[in-house]
């Protein structure tokens, strides 16, 4: 990467950084692009040069959760499919969702019910492509169906988290529902 393009990041992340704090302040509604731009310290046009529009920016986490979790995932080692799968849903609340809060998780959401860019559920993901390795041997279904079933069972748990105000324990809600799906299959 040439200076410029080391510059161009460090200012979309910029950028990113300081409207998920001021969404997280002010709520998602009434942040303005032009506030971010101040906040950030550039222009309106760089804010839209990186992102074409405010769910832009929260798509962009999506992206950079799938960076967090590869590099979280290469560093473990795993004694069987269904402790890597757990550690992948786990991640995805643990490292990602409570880490910003209910606040921001309930924007994230609703964000992704409107948008057009709706990488939340894309295939491409990092965490579906680790999920269907982790698939291979599995009994009474196919692997794609199984993992699509387990991030839906993971992203409705964290909607129905958000719609009761984080008032249970998710982790311990997910693990539940996953290991009811991971014992039908054989893992």
């Amino acid at each position: 990467m040439t200076t410029r393009d080391i510059q161009r990041e460090e200012t979309k992340k910029r950028i990113y950084d300081v409207a998920f704090k001021l969404f997280d302040e002010f709520g998602y509604d009434k942040v303005k692009v032009s506030d971010i731009a101040k906040a950030a310290n550039v222009s309106v046009g760089s804010v839209y040069y990186h992102y074409k529009n405010k769910e832009a920016i929260i798509d962009y986490g999506y992206y950079e959760f799938d960076q967090m979790l590869k590099e979280a995932y290469e560093k473990q080692t795993f004694d069987s499919e269904r402790e890597s799968i757990l550690f992948l849903i786990d991640f995805q609340i643990k490292d990602v969702f409570l880490d910003i809060g209910l606040k921001m998780t309930t924007i994230c959401f609703k964000n992704q019910i409107n948008a057009e860019n709706t990488y939340l559920h894309s295939d491409e993901k990092y965490l579906y492509q680790k999920l269907l390795e982790n698939l291979n041997n599995i009994q009474h279904m196919n692997k794609e169906h199984a993992a699509k079933m387990m991030l839906r069972i993971s992203r409705g748990s964290i909607y129905d988290w958000c719609c009761h105000n984080g008032s249970y324990d998710l982790i311990e809600a997910v693990h539940e529902e996953i290991s009811i799906v991971l014992d039908y299959i054989g893992l």
